[in-house]
């Protein structure tokens, strides 16, 4: 149910052939109870309706990037911790980390940082667990390691049974301690979809195979690669057409790159004259 959403349970997932039987007994008059529940509008032959051999339902697989890093994290965790402590403790406790080659130090905090990457939100992930730590109350630490627990399993290359199953205990664990904002007067309900999703990513991998292989990270990076450095270029006065341009130099470059780059590979030429090579043979016979 839509208000469920929030809750750690188990329902009935939809199917294809339940939802077109219910558009056609709404689209014959009747009043069916899931029309209403299950958020359906009067689209009685959506386009996936005649698809052989597809179930749309199994088409809205995980997406890492938008659901873990940007959604739930970004966009919720770190807004209910820091509405817990304040945006002032919280950088304090980035400045006072310490300092590791392999780790991002936020100097400044993180509050005066107006846009993140993908990346970004990956380093602080790295370190929140120790920003949070003496800072808020157990029971939210709690839930922050097993949110975190989770965000790391689902980001596997490759599963076991036995990883799948710690990567239900850190979503158990969450889902166990996630009171703890309700209690603290920073949620009134946890009805969101993109923390919804978080049920579903175990068996997507057993069906679909691991979520990186699933992940829209890698396709964000052609907005920068054909987007950004395209309007850079430009003169930003009817940048379209600019942009298409300077896509077709940059292709060009590339292939010509390319085949460069395959001349190079191949063996050395061979100057002996073939009409020489023929008459020397003839000489010996």
């Amino acid at each position: 149910m839509p208000n469920d959403r929030g809750e750690h349970k188990d329902s009935p997932l939809r199917t294809a052939p339940s939802v077109r039987f219910t558009l056609r007994q709404k689209q014959n008059g009747e009043d069916p109870l899931e029309f209403e529940d299950e958020g359906l509008r009067e689209v009685y032959s959506p386009f996936w309706s005649d698809l052989p051999h597809s179930d749309i339902f199994c088409c809205i697989s995980p997406d890492i990037l938008h659901q873990l890093h940007k959604g739930v994290f970004k966009d919720h965790f770190v807004k209910w911790c820091s509405d817990i402590v304040g945006e002032t403790t919280i950088d304090d406790c980035f400045r006072a980390m310490s300092t590791h080659p392999e780790l991002r130090h936020f100097k400044k905090g993180i509050s005066s940082v107006s846009q993140w990457t993908g990346k970004e939100h990956k380093e602080m992930q790295k370190v929140y667990l120790g920003v949070l730590a003496g800072a808020v109350p157990a029971k939210v630490l709690t839930a922050a390691r097993g949110f975190l627990d989770f965000v790391y399993y689902a980001q596997y290359q490759s599963h076991t049974i036995e990883t799948l199953h710690r990567m239900q205990e850190s979503l158990d664990l969450f889902h166990a301690n996630k009171d703890a904002f309700v209690d603290l007067s920073i949620r009134d309900h946890f009805n969101i979809p993109k923390l919804h999703s978080m049920r579903h990513y175990i068996t997507s991998i057993q069906s679909l195979g691991s979520v990186d292989g699933l992940n829209s990270e890698g396709p964000e990076q052609l907005h920068i690669d054909y987007v950004k450095k395209g309007y850079r270029a430009s003169n930003k006065n009817d940048y379209v057409p600019q942009m298409a341009k300077w896509l077709q130099h940059q292709e060009a470059i590339d292939l010509r790159t390319v085949y460069l780059r395959w001349c190079a590979e191949l063996p050395p030429h061979d100057e002996t004259d073939s009409s020489d090579k023929d008459v020397t043979d003839e000489e010996d016979d």
